[in-house]
């Protein structure tokens, strides 16, 4: 299959004509880095829902897991998966959170997913540590954002280019021999300006293998951004390139336990999952260049190039189809796992475990397949900011372009392995490969959007068109599948400051996300319509909103992972109509005081209820047999976070109170109790930061204060823990 590379030719030479242009303009100052929300001011009047957190607040607990740091914002919800954030679960307003499929990840607004459209599962995010700043866009004011805009968009921010020398060195140790290094210095000269950074990031994990092995993970980032700010032309332009690597190795696994072992011990490992191994590289290439030919008239252009490679050893239960007849085929691996099953399947548990060896036979041997898939994006994206000011109107018209094109090459091979005195022994049968395919996908998007501010009113509408060319190649069942898709998504708001400190919002906007180009001519996309409303309140640095928001689906798309039974890998499926609706809250506010201490108080809860419209059976596996009212999967009913702080000239304490209801693991309605489901789970974490000296910076965290662990997902395979308690002590020394 054909890969564009002629876009990124064509994305250079763009990049080369849009600085072209001559004339006279105005002198402007240096162009600053862009945020796809304009900023925490701009927020505050946006006729959609956003929030911001600014590098102060990612340093408050030092962050180096994007789950805990999106746990300050409302309408997020997180599905832990391995304690650490690696491949972190992901969802906004009520998508589905599996491995943040359903949402558009962003790195200085730009598409980051290894192939956000032909296979949009996140399996490579950026380092949140190496980031300043995060973003979250919902429902109209995500209409610029996409594929994804059901739920919203997330946006990571790199450090900006200092205009004077910045430095440090920041080094971090803790419990499960957890460490973290970075290094990071920039500095400008005139024109030029640039900043390296290089950061590692690695721990032997909390879990534990009866052969003592390491069950954690080591990643590395090393990172650099060049910029020159010329005055060419008459015009004040920005050129800035970024470019990028980062690999990790991680012990990492699919295989969780059954609910009576993990009642004794939430962190064992069973001895089946003892060669599970993920290993990754990745790199990329951004250009950006910004000209403002007038103070009213500025055009970004941005071009990118990523590349993504993983391998994944895991096991994946006992042989099965298609290598050996039905009858001769091993339980399910999650039949075995089930809630109260072990004892339904004992033998079978006890090779999981190590305790029983195997026999040469297919259902007592263990499937550990090498999941190796290739990667890769580019594209180039235009926006074009146009201001008209009037007497008593104030107009911003953005109009956008991007061209994108990805793809995804599977290649996931088995190997059979008995259990011989809990170790794992190759069978020596060549069983060959699971799957073999390829997908690649083209995709044109444009945008407009028209805000307009008139005395205390904000009026903002907007349109994305997004036309996909899709194609997938599977190569063991010879098939070749097109899926072409054009969608229109409108969107509208408004904003009312009908007093100094309050103001209303409403909206309304389509969502959207593409069907993928596996998918069959009887697959939909997934679109919906997105309504909010809601009350903002800013009074100085204290700010608050609460905002209702309703999604109606006209169809929900679930969509298979390599870890899914009863479907094909890439296969999607229709749900049909659905409703999810909630109640977003949020406030930020200092207690009042007199001394000279301050006393910041961060809170942040989110209520939400969903229900599928019809009754159908559906073979993928978070759904199956779904009755009319059934709610969704992984979606917690409530989600809150209360944060106390103290801060002093030269020291700063926070204490935060986290919490996550219960979550089916399979859409159902009535009581939760006597069906598959994670559970509640509150956690306390508790940070204390002395600035020693103008350069010298201390830090202590605890996360997980009390070491409360419970299930908080059954997937991929059986029951799985949170983090346990995790003590970290850091030390940060300014250059």
């Amino acid at each position: 299959m054909k890969h564009s590379a002629e876009c990124f030719a064509l994305s250079l030479l763009s990049v080369l004509v849009a600085t072209a242009a001559m004339g006279d303009a105005e002198d402007a100052p240096i162009l600053e880095e862009m945020l796809v929300t304009g900023g925490k001011d701009n927020i505050q009047t946006l006729s959609g829902s956003a929030q911001l957190i600014d590098e102060d607040t990612l340093e408050q607990f030092d962050f180096s897991d994007l789950n805990q740091a999106l746990g300050l914002l409302p309408g997020v919800y997180i599905r832990s998966e391995d304690g650490y954030g690696l491949r972190p679960n992901i969802g906004i307003r009520g998508v589905s959170s599996e491995r943040s499929q359903k949402i558009t990840l962003m790195e200085d607004g730009v598409l980051i997913k290894p192939a956000p459209y032909s296979a949009p599962a996140a399996y490579y995010i950026p380092n949140i540590s190496r980031m300043s700043a995060v973003e979250v866009v919902k429902g109209p004011a995500s209409i610029k954002q996409g594929p994804n805009n059901v739920g919203g968009a997330i946006n990571l921010v790199t450090p900006a280019i200092p205009e004077d020398r910045q430095g440090f060195i920041d080094a971090s140790i803790g419990s499960f021999d957890y460490q973290k290094y970075e290094v990071f210095y920039g500095n400008s000269h005139g024109d030029f300006g640039y900043w390296v950074d290089a950061l590692h990031y690695s721990s032997e994990g909390f879990k534990t293998l009866e052969n003592g092995a390491d069950t954690g993970f080591e990643r590395n980032d090393f990172n650099t951004k060049l910029q020159w700010r010329p005055s060419l032309w008459g015009y004040q332009q920005r050129f800035t390139l970024k470019l990028g690597y980062a690999d990790e190795g991680s012990d990492e696994t699919y295989l969780g336990q059954t609910a009576p072992d993990f009642a004794q011990d939430p962190d064992r490992r069973y001895a089946a999952s003892q060669l599970d191994r993920f290993e990754s590289e990745h790199a990329q290439l951004h250009l950006d260049h910004l000209i403002d030919f007038s103070s009213t008239f500025k055009l970004n252009t941005k071009v990118y190039w990523n590349r993504y490679e993983r391998s994944w050893n895991k096991l994946d239960g006992f042989i099965g189809a298609p290598y050996v007849d039905l009858s001769e085929a091993g339980v399910d691996v999650r039949d075995v796992l089930g809630r109260n099953n072990g004892s339904l399947f004992p033998r079978l548990l006890g090779i999981l475990r190590g305790e029983i060896d195997s026999r040469p036979l297919p259902v007592e041997t263990l499937d550990v397949t090498n999941n190796d898939r290739k990667y890769g994006s580019s594209g180039i994206q235009f926006k074009a900011d146009y201001l008209l000011e009037g007497a008593s109107v104030q107009q911003h018209i953005e109009i956008g372009l991007r061209y994108h094109s990805d793809y995804i090459e599977r290649d996931h091979t088995t190997r059979g392995y008995l259990m011989t005195a809990g170790t794992l022994v190759n069978d020596g049968i060549e069983w060959g490969s699971k799957t073999i395919n390829e997908a690649q996908t083209d995709a044109l998007a444009v945008f407009v959007n028209d805000t307009l501010k008139w005395r205390d009113w904000t009026f903002n509408a907007g349109l994305r068109v997004e036309d996909i060319d899709a194609e997938a190649e599977d190569f063991l069942n010879p098939a070749i599948n097109n899926k072409s898709q054009t969608v229109l998504a409108p969107g509208a708001g408004a904003f009312w400051q009908f007093s100094d400190t309050l103001g209303f919002l409403v909206g309304v906007n389509k969502g959207f996300s593409p069907a993928g180009a596996s998918a069959g001519e009887d697959v939909d996309p997934e679109e919906s319509l997105n309504y909010e409303y809601g009350l903002r309140y800013q009074n100085g640095s204290n700010r608050a909103e609460v905002i209702g928001f309703f999604s109606d689906y006209e169809n929900l798309l679930g969509r298979c992972r390599a870890s899914d039974s009863g479907c094909e890998v890439g296969e999607e499926l229709n749900g049909g109509g659905v409703e999810v609706a909630g109640v977003e809250m949020f406030a930020e506010w200092f207690l009042p005081t007199s001394g000279k201490l301050q006393y910041p108080v961060n809170f942040n809860y989110t209520y939400t209820e969903s229900a599928f419209q019809s009754s159908f059976n559906s073979s993928f596996p978070q759904w199956g047999n779904v009755q009319q009212g059934d709610e969704l999967p992984y979606l917690p009913q409530h989600v809150g976070r209360l944060q106390l702080g103290v801060q002093a000239s030269d020291w700063d304490a926070y204490l935060a109170f986290n919490y996550t209801s219960e979550m089916r693991d399979e859409a159902g309605q009535g009581s939760i109790d006597s069906v598959l489901h994670s559970e509640a789970l509150s956690t306390v974490d508790l940070s204390v930061i002395w600035q020693a000296s103008s350069r010298l910076l201390l830090q202590s965290s605890v996360d997980n204060v009390f070491d409360e662990q419970v299930i908080v997902s059954w997937r991929p395979f059986g029951a799985r823990p949170n983090r346990p308690r995790t003590l970290r002590l850091r030390l940060r020394y300014a250059l």
